[in-house]
């Protein structure tokens, strides 16, 4: 199952005053028009809060997997602390030929006792087909004339309009969201490869030598911290940073450092610590790195990039033993494991997160196979993280056709197949408040 939990809004500014504004308001809040979707829509004290998309099952399991689907979809919304009610809407190419008998009805129905169970009653409900839209539980022609209203009164609602006006917009399918993430080719893209072959020679096996180790994440460190929001940029489909804010002059721009750093992907220990890096931050990924045995003595030449120095790199994480006390090393261990699987009482660091999506994003274009592979599956582990499911699902599936196989691929795939979201994303506060100004 394929799910797209967006950030509430409790308080916006909008006024909702018809079932149009609400319809309209979907798609900007997701990023996309949803198709063959049911998406779910908390009310927080007559305020709309969460959104929850999720793939609408076909056939047969429309029929056999009712009660497993409305409970999961009743367990993401729920975790909405918030919310006291739900409303619904379906996007469906089904045919609706019979007022009384509306597509997915028997699903819709154990949908309404798993929300009323749970203290969110189902307050309204529409399905939104290709060319019209309609109430989906009124049957009276008097008031809901068959077979619906036409579909451009949705764009043509005021709170669309309104919307537009402000520069929002959004992609017509989820696809096309994270396909328009990426920027365009490199202008030296020749060099970055030439750089990212050097650098793989040199360092094979050697990336994970205790100073090697920590000078390469405090360089992706470096870059991450780098990419701070242009001034002026608008917020640009999922990320903080619009790609094309990303200047020339960026750290990570410059063809030795990208090659550099794409160089160090194909290391899985630098891998798995980026993750925890761009989460939690690098004296976090370093020290559970070390806990977990992932860091081997110093028996080569340190290399870096260019004109890069080593003392400028050795910060706070240059002064961790290399083992540190038995308890102290067990729970940094267990942290770094736990980011990795969502687990735990603490958050990501947002702003650092969202920074590293947007250089992580910025290096797909010019990268190729594993290194590809590599930031693909890592933009799907912080979509997952910021609780977006559907777009992980395309980041992974992205990745595995960049390198067939890749594990870190599979593995995510399986932990999504799951349904299961990072403990984090369970609550309001814990969750990713989703673009600033957006």
């Amino acid at each position: 199952m394929s799910t797209e939990p967006a950030a509430g809004t409790p308080g916006n500014p909008y006024r909702v005053n018809a079932p149009a504004d609400i319809l309209s308001l979907v798609p900007h809040t997701l990023g996309f028009e949803p198709r063959n979707s049911l998406v779910l829509m908390a009310l927080c004290g007559g305020r709309l809060g969460a959104t929850l998309r999720l793939d609408l099952p076909p056939g047969q399991a429309a029929r056999a997997g009712t009660a497993e689907y409305a409970a999961t979809a009743c367990r993401f919304l729920a975790s909405d602390t918030g919310a006291d009610g739900a409303l619904l809407a379906m996007y469906t190419d089904a045919p609706w030929r019979d007022p009384a008998h509306p597509p997915y009805r028997q699903l819709v129905r154990r949908l309404e006792k798993e929300l009323a169970a749970a203290g969110l009653p189902l307050q309204d409900g529409w399905l939104v087909g290709p060319d019209s839209w309609r109430d989906y539980f009124c049957t009276r022609p008097d008031c809901c004339p068959w077979p619906g209203m036409p579909r451009s009164q949705i764009a043509d609602s005021m709170l669309n309009t309104e919307l537009v006006y402000r520069g929002s917009a959004f992609a017509a399918t989820l696809e096309r969201a994270v396909g328009e993430s990426f920027p365009g080719q490199w202008p030296n893209r020749d060099e970055v490869t030439q750089a990212q072959a050097h650098f793989a020679g040199q360092l094979a096996g050697h990336w994970c030598e205790r100073e090697q180790f920590r000078c390469t994440l405090a360089l992706w460190t470096e870059c991450i911290a780098g990419s701070g929001h242009a001034a002026g940029a608008a917020p640009y489909a999922d990320d903080l940073v619009a790609p094309e804010a990303l200047s020339n002059d960026r750290p990570h721009r410059g063809a030795e450092c990208a090659g550099f750093l794409l160089a160090s992907l194909g290391d899985r220990g630098i891998r798995d610590a980026l993750l925890v890096l761009a989460a939690v931050g690098e004296e976090s990924a370093v020290r559970g790195a070390e806990a977990n045995g992932l860091v081997r003595r110093q028996d080569h030449p340190l290399v870096l990039p260019g004109n890069a120095q080593p003392g400028a790199f050795i910060r706070g994480p240059g002064v961790v033993p290399l083992v540190p006390r038995p308890r102290r090393q067990s729970k940094a261990a267990a942290d770094f494991r736990s980011i990795l699987v969502g687990r735990g009482s603490g958050t990501p660091d947002w702003d650092l997160l969202d920074l590293a999506h947007a250089v992580f994003t910025d290096l797909v274009p010019v990268a190729d196979g594993e290194a590809k592979a590599a930031l693909l599956s890592l933009l799907a582990w912080m979509e997952w993280a910021r609780g977006r499911g559907s777009r992980a699902h395309v980041y992974l599936q992205s990745a595995l056709e960049a390198c067939p196989g890749y594990r870190l691929a599979l593995l995510l795939h399986e932990l999504l197949g799951t349904g299961i979201l990072p403990d984090w994303a369970r609550s309001r506060d814990g969750s990713w408040p989703g673009i600033p100004g957006d």
